[in-house]
């Protein structure tokens, strides 16, 4: 626990230090994770399926925040379903706009929840963002994490119904529509993750030792618990095995996040008591843990001045050995 408490501090005051340069950074990466997997969902410009587009949006997206890349990558999947249909691209596009216009906009810190959502899903990692997001929000997180999973299996829907119909006319949006709100798998996951978020949150505001270690565990829980039985009764699909390697991963990835945002030592705990002149408080103080970082010392030694004190070493200007006193 000493050598983590360790790397945390190296690693809070490493960003310190290269803040500006590192928020650029996470910035580049976000935005090219995020148009090389409209790529790989709605691909279906060959001039903008390529790396060196890819790249060169995610350099300009370390110029823009959180809403306003929402916004260009919308355009850029609409760019995409253009190239096969321009109906559906224009009903796309007006489903986006209602939605940026409606939400996004307003609320720019949610928008990289919103990118984080639909990126997970395939790699069944999303299970970890409702338990990150009870820990260190309200459950006013359930509204962008439904906005992923709406995007996502939108996204889902298109594709599917594009890649087996040669139609282009409105009989392909009524299909995309219809694919898209009879989609089980979205609803179930919805509520699923609108359930962990609310039972984290509730847990990690008790006062209780290991209140958050707990809520974890109990969000991963539930997360799990829920889906299977769900699977089980409604055949939705899920891998087993998959859904709970990812699951491990998940609940790893929010007891790393909890750690690296605050790690308390229970054993130390103290209740304390006192009063105003209109109050008389009863207050539970719990103590972060927190170690410094050792620093490294160099030690300069002057090498005339360590001859001269220790027998038996020849001095370096005249060569002459220096005698012992116990040999005098």
């Amino acid at each position: 626990m000493t050598q983590l408490l360790v790397f945390r501090e190296h690693l809070q005051k490493f960003y310190q230090k290269y803040t500006t340069f590192l928020n650029l950074l996470f910035r580049f990466i976000i935005g090219f994770i995020a148009f090389s997997s409209v790529n790989r969902m709605v691909g279906y410009n060959t001039a903008f399926n390529q790396v060196s587009v890819e790249l060169l949006l995610a350099a300009g997206s370390m110029l823009m925040s959180g809403s306003v890349l929402l916004f260009f990558t919308a355009a850029f999947v609409v760019a995409h379903i253009f190239y096969v249909s321009r109906v559906l691209a224009l009903i796309i596009t007006v489903i986006f706009l209602i939605f940026y216009f409606g939400y996004a906009k307003f609320v720019p810190k949610h928008a990289y929840i919103i990118f984080a959502v639909p990126i997970a899903i395939p790699f069944h990692l999303v299970h970890g963002i409702p338990i990150i997001l009870g820990l260190i929000m309200t459950p006013s997180a359930i509204v962008p994490i439904s906005c992923g999973v709406g995007i996502y299996y939108l996204l889902q829907s298109v594709t599917s119904v594009v890649n087996v119909s040669t139609d282009t006319s409105i009989n392909l949006y009524q299909a995309v529509l219809q694919q898209f709100l009879s989609c089980r798998e979205m609803y179930v996951m919805i509520i699923v993750f609108s359930i962990v978020t609310v039972v984290v949150y509730i847990l990690r505001n008790r006062e209780w030792d290991f209140a958050f270690e707990i809520a974890i565990f109990a969000g991963a829980v539930a997360n799990t618990i829920l889906f299977l039985v769900i699977n089980y009764l409604f055949n939705i699909n899920i891998k087993t095995v998959p859904f709970l390697l990812g699951m491990l991963c998940s609940t790893a990835a929010a007891w790393f996040v909890q750690f690296m945002r605050l790690a308390l030592n229970y054993t130390g705990v103290e209740n304390l008591q006192f009063e105003d002149e209109e109050y008389y408080y009863y207050v539970r103080a719990v103590p972060k843990m927190n170690v410094a970082a050792p620093s490294k010392r160099v030690k300069r030694i002057n090498a005339r001045h360590f001859s001269e004190h220790v027998p038996g070493l020849k001095d370096e200007k005249d060569g002459t050995k220096i005698s012992d006193e116990n040999e005098r």
